[in-house]
């Protein structure tokens, strides 16, 4: 009897042994960066209330802010994912980290809504990088049969960064006001040397560029975007596209908005809405943990992708229309942010896993990050001006919710492939 239970423990304790070590470490930096940068841009969501006041802005000015600060992220994280197929993970992981955080804290001494928006496109465009990179960095690291979980539970940087956010953001509003939260991201910099001390590069990314290396051919700088492109990855790089820019404009249409929403619609001070935004991340952070579980044990990381998806719909137009209480008001928004905000975890990685090593930081600088933030590009206006003409919920129903749906269509289109393959198997 002992024999047989060992028996079926040893496929188990092999993973896991599999698991510890390398692939455990890059996974624990990469979360710590990227809930680091997170962190860091959540900010500016949490001072858009006093931004609005003092330099009486409008909802439409605040949207135009945005507007150019995801633009410019989108073209950015397409440079940044060609760099970081081209000179590694980990220099441009490192470098994104500390200059992002250097322009974040600059924030706190703007003159106006012109060197605000400049600072803004600057710093969320080169943190906006992070995102191919930690990707990329984590997927080919972690051992096939907890790719996936790991991938999914590095999206959990997110929420936890909004979080962590919230917690300082209101004692020093309420005590110095808005310019000041953002200090504190000053402190990120030493914390990015620390890292580049510590951070490997990626395995599997110095054997490709070993090979690469010994061969004559130079390619062009824009030969990786091409790749993706070739017939053998069109159909996947396009409905990769609409997926991430549909997800994206819903996200951003509704995300930085939540502080406004509160103020205005709800009639909260800018400090509970914080507070509300905050908790509800927080509450969210167990709907990326179950994306992590489910796409690697239970679903597929496809049907998970829709799935996340069409519920993240119903559950913001349940957020919007429902609520009495400011209880109701933190738990819809813990499950919006679970399922709607967590179906981001579960487009990544689908993501890692669609795209050959080759160009896998490409197709998330390109297909995921840049089509993310042309996305987030357009939809804040679109919400902004949708305010204005029929108020804040008819808004986020109209522009939103359809967004979401159209979203897991797009998924729909893909190959539906079982987990705990190898990377390089999934791709071709």
């Amino acid at each position: 009897m002992e024999l047989e239970k060992t028996a079926a423990l040893s496929p188990l304790a092999q993973a896991w042994s599999e698991l510890r070590g390398y692939s455990m470490f890059v996974f624990l930096m990469c979360l710590l960066g990227w809930s680091l940068a997170s962190m860091d841009q959540s900010l500016f969501g949490y001072a858009i209330p006093g931004i609005k006041e003092e330099f009486g802005s409008s909802v439409t000015d605040i949207g135009w802010v945005l507007f150019a600060s995801f633009v410019f992220a989108g073209f950015a994280s397409s440079v940044i994912g060609m760099l970081g197929d081209r000179y590694g993970r980990r220099t441009m992981f490192i470098s994104c980290l500390a200059i992002s955080a250097f322009l974040v804290g600059l924030h706190a001494f703007v003159t106006g809504l012109v060197t605000l928006t400049i600072l803004r496109m600057l710093a969320f465009g080169i943190s906006n990088g992070l995102s191919p990179i930690t990707n990329a960095f984590t997927a080919e690291a972690a051992p096939a049969r907890f790719r996936g979980l790991l991938v999914g539970l590095l999206q959990c940087g997110y929420p936890l960064g909004w979080f962590v956010a919230s917690l300082i953001a209101v004692p020093i509003m309420a005590e110095f006001g808005w310019r000041y939260i953002f200090m504190p991201a000053l402190l990120v910099i030493p914390i990015a040397f620390w890292l580049a001390r510590r951070l490997p590069e990626s395995r599997r990314f110095t054997e490709m560029r070993e090979k690469l290396d010994a061969e004559p051919v130079k390619n062009p700088p824009l030969h990786k975007l091409r790749q993706l492109f070739a017939p053998d990855l069109r159909r996947k790089t396009i409905l990769t596209f609409i997926a991430f820019f549909m997800f994206g404009g819903a996200y951003a249409g509704t995300a930085f908005y939540f502080v406004l929403y509160f103020t205005e619609a709800r009639g909260y001070s800018a400090e509970v809405a914080t507070s509300i935004v905050g908790t509800s991340y927080g509450i969210g952070v167990l709907g990326y943990i179950a994306v992590a579980f489910l796409g690697e044990f239970v679903m597929t990381r496809r049907n998970l992708c829709v799935t996340w998806a069409w519920l993240g719909a119903a559950s913001l137009a349940g957020l919007v229309w429902l609520p009495d209480s400011r209880a109701e008001d933190v738990l819809w928004f813990g499950l919006m942010a679970a399922f709607f905000y967590g179906n981001g975890a579960a487009l990544s990685m689908m993501v890692a896993e669609t795209f050959p090593t080759r160009v896998r930081a490409t197709a998330g600088g390109f297909a995921a990050s840049f089509a993310l933030n042309m996305g987030h590009a357009v939809f804040p206006l679109l919400v902004a001006y949708g305010v204005e003409q029929v108020g804040w919920q008819w808004a986020f129903t109209i522009a939103v919710v359809p967004t979401m749906f159209i979203c897991g269509l797009a998924m729909l289109g893909l190959k539906n492939t079982r987990s705990g393959l190898d990377l390089d198997e999934i791709a071709t």
